[in-house]
This record gives C-alpha cells, structure tokens and sequence, in this order.
C-alpha cells in the first residue's frame, strides 16, 4: 500500500523468510525502518545487516542485493522526491553513503511520518514534510563531520567511552589517559564530535537503552535503567527524554502501537519497484 504527497512515497514491503533481491538500484535515496524481521545485503562495497527497530540511509543509485532471514520480513520504506532529493544534497550531511542506525528515534519518526500520510488530510504533506526533515537532521547529527582529520588520541578517547559508557567515568581520568588538559579535551571532542565527553557518554547510553527497549520487550525500564548505568528510572527518563523528546514509556508505547498498526496495513511489494 502506496501513501504519495509532493515530496515523498512510503510503502510497506514484506519479504517471504529467506526471499532473495538480486542486484539492483533506486533512483531516489530512501529510508528503510525494519518493523520486523531483518536482512544481510551488500550496499555498494560494504557488507551490512539489518535488525527489528533499525533504520538504513541509502543514497541514490547505489547498487545493491538483500537476502533476508529466515522469518517474515517488514521494512518501510520513505523515498525522496527528485526536487527534494536535490535539497537535501545541499543542506545534509552523511547522504552520500549507505548508513544503519540502532538508535530507536529515527524509526520512531518513520513511523509518525507513515501515520500522518494515512491520514491525507489538509495538513498531511505539512507534517510529512516536516518529519522527513527532522529524520535527515537526525541523521546529520550522528554522522561524524568530516571536515579535518580527527587525531588519533581523541578517537582512543571515544572508543574507550564507547566501551565503558555504562561505567562512571571522569573527565579527569580521561584527559590524563591521553596525556592532554581536560579543558583541551573538551574543546577538541565537542568540535570533532559536537558533544562533550559526558554528553556523548549520556547519548551512548540511551542509543543503547533504546535498543533493549526494541529487542527485549520483557525487560522493565528499571531494569534498563540499571543496566545502562542510571542512578534510577528517573534519571534515566530525564536523559532519554532530553536526547529523544520521549519518555521511555511513550517510545516503548509508540512501537508496540506501531507494530498493531503495521500487521493491520502491510502489502507485499518490491521496494525497488
């Protein structure tokens, strides 16, 4: 089932377990949203996979071939218009290369984008149009810049943070590992990485606390708080709202109302078609 207004067509596609796409391109760039199910597919030159709640970038005209896994498989997929398409080009960071995102929000957005293009009212291309723009800027947001070379010090620096971001870590302590002022560390990671160290550890961790929430289902969002390294489910709702602007109870809510919502309208379909 095919939703079009001005700048953008959303369908829902559903892949037989094990179904095969062989090689082939689109000729806009697009969103996949995996609802259920998942994929290993070849995207130009780089292997990917795809898992329930992630969402992939694919940039126009790149060649590739998917082989789904061995259950029923459901992806939305938002493509853009040519006029807009050419926009975002100008104005966005990160759209020339195929990308795969955990984090829970963007597929959250590509949920809320196929909702308000169902309901085809006077307001629909408004709001659509407004949800695919938030959809790139998040996108700009988690792609690195790359703009000058990022030192080696400061990528040991992220990556430790990256290991260790559920643990109680010190500014300190993480200059002193890389032999730098912490007020230096600070400004050289907020310029590579537009965060502060502490910023970026918060973000870590609710990236990786929405993940459970999609994955594990049975965990409660105390346990998930615990396991993330949040004093409590306070605190933990206070950070994931702040970086998501939802609650953790209303992300989880919006997928499991989502997931009613896509068995009800799904229809078979080629997304390269």
């Amino acid at each position: 089932m095919n939703f079009i207004t001005e700048s953008v067509t959303v369908k829902e596609s559903r892949y037989e377990p094990n179904a095969v796409l062989t090689e082939h391109i689109h000729k806009n760039p697009h969103f996949c949203a995996i609802l259920r199910g998942g994929y290993s597919g070849k995207y130009g030159s780089k292997f990917q996979e795809g898992h329930p709640g992630e969402t992939a970038y694919r940039p126009a005209s790149e060649t590739h071939t998917v082989r789904f896994h061995d259950v029923e498989t459901r992806i939305l997929i938002i493509e853009f218009s040519p006029s807009l398409s050419r926009w975002a080009s100008q104005h966005c960071r990160g759209l020339d290369v195929s990308s795969s995102f955990t984090r829970g929000r963007l597929t959250w957005l590509a949920k809320q984008l196929w909702f308000q293009h169902r309901l085809q009212d006077s307001c629909s291309q408004l709001a659509v149009d407004g949800l695919l723009l938030e959809m790139l800027a998040e996108v700009s947001r988690l792609v690195v810049p790359s703009a000058g070379r990022v030192p080696q010090w400061l990528l040991q620096v992220k990556a430790h943070i990256e290991e260790t971001f559920v643990e109680s870590l010190s500014l300190e302590a993480l200059a002193k590992a890389a032999d730098v002022h912490p007020v230096y560390l600070v400004t050289a990671f907020k310029k590579a990485f537009r965060s502060t160290p502490g910023e970026f550890q918060r973000q870590m961790r609710v990236r990786k606390a929405e993940e459970l929430i999609v994955k594990k289902p049975a965990l409660t969002l105390s346990e998930i708080a615990l396991e993330m390294g949040f004093f409590d489910q306070s605190h933990f709702s206070r950070a994931f709202k702040q970086i998501t602007s939802l609650t953790p109870s209303t992300f989880r809510q919006s997928l499991l109302d989502a997931g009613g919502c896509s068995r009800r309208l799904g229809s078979y379909s080629d997304p390269s078609q």
